[in-house]
């Protein structure tokens, strides 16, 4: 009789494939183009030196807007600054409240507080921004809510002229035609700051070889 063969099957150990030289190369020009410069990104990004005069608008700016936030947030400056000394308001910020539901405007209390905090933050960060990287997207990002917010008080100020007068315990509100110069310097110095938020860079001298004869 013949005996049955017995039929082995041997165990081959598993080994994941071995990557190509084509599919190992394929990876770097991937890194190499994440790792690249991105212009645009650099643009936004850098420290772009400030000129004298551009400092001046950016200090004389923010110095201003800080100045109308803080006045805001304490009772006693209030009154002065909308123009009504006899005004009796409670804190900074309902007083500032009142004012702004009197004009219209939804959420008095909330749309307040932001105000403030926006005058004196963005403020802040119209004169650092100078001295921080990502000069100019600081700028333009400081520089158009207080656009907004100098055009919403210009409206205000050009109803007090036409003789719509915001009336507070008969007292006349903002009724003050000297607010409205500064509010259009400060809307100008907004809009240049949007149109060019940080100063042109000087052009990068490229050394050109001299071929000696």
């Amino acid at each position: 009789m013949n005996s049955p063969m017995r039929q082995t099957n041997s165990v081959v150990p598993f080994s994941p494939p071995s990557r190509s030289a084509g599919s190992r190369q394929s990876w770097r020009p991937r890194l190499v183009r994440t790792l690249a410069a991105h212009p645009k990104r650099d643009y936004w990004l850098e420290r772009v030196p400030e000129t004298p005069g551009r400092y001046q608008v950016r200090g004389v700016t923010g110095v201003i807007f800080m100045l109308f936030g803080l006045m805001k947030a304490f009772d006693f400056t209030l009154p002065v600054l909308v123009g009504a000394p006899g005004l009796h308001v409670n804190t900074g910020v309902e007083g500032f409240a009142r004012l702004i539901s009197e004009i219209g405007m939804p959420f008095p209390l909330f749309n307040a507080a932001m105000v403030i905090a926006m005058e004196v933050v963005l403020g802040l960060g119209l004169i650092l921004s100078a001295w921080l990287p990502a000069t100019r997207l600081i700028t333009r990002l400081c520089a158009l809510p207080l656009a907004g917010n100098m055009m919403v008080a210009l409206l205000v100020g050009i109803r007090q002229v036409q003789g719509n007068p915001v009336v507070i315990d008969g007292h006349a509100i903002m009724n003050q035609f000297w607010r409205l110069p500064l509010e259009l310097g400060l809307l100008a110095g907004m809009l240049y700051l949007l149109w060019r938020p940080a100063a042109r860079a000087a052009p990068r001298l490229v050394p050109v070889p001299v071929r000696e004869g």
